[in-house]
């Protein structure tokens, strides 16, 4: 069963307008455009943070090899 929660959110016009206009564009609601902008805004940082680590474990692996 899927809960929902409620955010209040302020936006600037310009980024109000924004939203409205893809929604208007895309035929769909506008709490559709903000929370697929969260979940790709999420998925962006799961993506970097992964990123970074493994980034981090390649140019460290010499010395975590020597800790472990």
């Amino acid at each position: 069963m899927s809960t929902t929660s409620t955010l209040v959110v302020r936006f600037e016009p310009d980024e109000k307008r924004a939203i409205e206009a893809a929604a208007e564009r895309e035929g769909r609601s506008q709490n559709d455009i903000v929370r697929e902008a969260v979940r790709a805004y999420a998925q962006r940082r799961t993506e970097l943070r992964d990123r970074l680590i493994a980034d981090a474990i390649r140019e460290y692996k010499p010395v975590l090899d020597r800790l472990a």
